[in-house]
């Protein structure tokens, strides 16, 4: 079974399985992610793929709602 099919088998199944696993399953995705994260942080740091502390606040600072 190749990933397409494991994620579709999965989403077509999810209601069926009780809280327990279901926290089971959340928490062991929300760790891969956070792990990727980290993974794809580090690799910037790496590369020198780096925002300057002004872009940053530049950025937040146009975010911001203005009313």
């Amino acid at each position: 079974m190749d990933t397409i099919e494991k994620r579709d088998f999965i989403h077509s199944h999810l209601h069926r399985v009780k809280d327990p696993v279901i926290n089971d399953i959340y928490d062991k995705m929300l760790s891969v992610l956070r792990e990727s994260m980290i993974n794809e942080s580090e690799e910037d740091i790496k590369i020198g793929d780096l925002i300057s502390h002004e872009s940053l606040k530049e950025e937040v600072i146009a975010w911001r709602c203005t009313k």
